[in-house]
């Protein structure tokens, strides 16, 4: 499960993009390279690149991804809402590497939701228990805990998305949040298309909307169908609402696409 990916520090977008840079410049750095060429300090130096595949930016053997390629060259210190949309997407999305992070986010990140710690250390524990039949050392885990709050909290990471809230009494909050933008939600869409329905030309749509896609940017039914239909008014999409089950089409499967929209629009 990689549970101590993170080295214990939480996502750091500045730090993420000093990692996209180099491999803008020098494609399959190795940790030597960031020594060399970054101020990150030792333990970033192995964090922040697993970071950075995480989040969908870094393929294996430190290579830009299509997206990473995009981000690199048009939002280079990660700033731009919908980059950082996409950030979360890909270390939420069930089909990622970062499968108990995809879990946390699918069992509490629901708008109105009051949680602790403790209870994101319960739900840790569960889901590791049951994918794995064991259990991490209760530090690796409350140190894991910390580190997802943390990302999702902090400026320097995902906290201008505003998924996250910690009140006085120690608790945390899901707030309800705007819409990310309709080309972030394209270019998500057609990644996970590739990697659920790879080679399906029509889905039902209920497998969206009542699935862990739309969880993902916590949107419930009508927010979805929003920008679906926008979606549908820019060409990449078609639905199909005569009869049941209703169905999704993707007219345009290419995530670079998506992203051309996204960044070069």
């Amino acid at each position: 499960m990689s549970l101590t990916f993170h080295r214990t520090f939480s996502l750091s977008r500045s730090s993420v993009s000093k990692v996209v840079q180099l491999a803008l410049n020098h494609p399959g750095f190795k940790q030597t390279d960031l020594a060399e060429s970054t101020d990150l300090g030792t333990i970033y130096q192995e964090a922040m690149p697993r970071y950075a595949g995480r989040a969908g930016l870094l393929s294996k053997g430190n290579h830009l991804t299509e997206f990473g390629r995009f981000v690199a060259q048009h939002d280079g210190q990660l700033e731009r809402t919908a980059t950082q949309w996409l950030l979360h997407y890909h270390l939420s999305a069930p089909h990622g590497n970062t499968s108990f992070w995809h879990s946390l986010v699918q069992q509490r990140f629901v708008p109105g939701n009051i949680f602790t710690a403790d209870g994101l250390l319960t739900d840790l524990s569960g889901f590791l228990a049951a994918e794995t039949g064991k259990v991490p050392a209760l530090r690796s885990m409350r140190s894991t805990v910390t580190v997802f709050t943390g990302t999702y909290l902090k400026p320097d990471g995902l906290g201008r998305l505003g998924l996250l809230e910690e009140r006085s009494d120690a608790t945390y909050r899901v707030p309800a949040v705007d819409a990310p933008e309709i080309w972030a939600l394209g270019y998500a869409l057609a990644d996970y298309w590739s990697a659920n329905y790879n080679g399906r030309l029509t889905i039902n749509l209920d497998d969206l909307v009542h699935g862990d896609f739309a969880a993902i940017f916590l949107l419930g039914d009508d927010g979805l169908m929003q920008l679906l239909l926008q979606l549908k008014q820019e060409g990449m999409v078609d639905l199909y609402r005569i009869s049941r089950p209703y169905q999704v089409v993707l007219l345009q499967p290419s995530v670079e696409y998506a992203l051309q929209k996204l960044y070069e629009g």
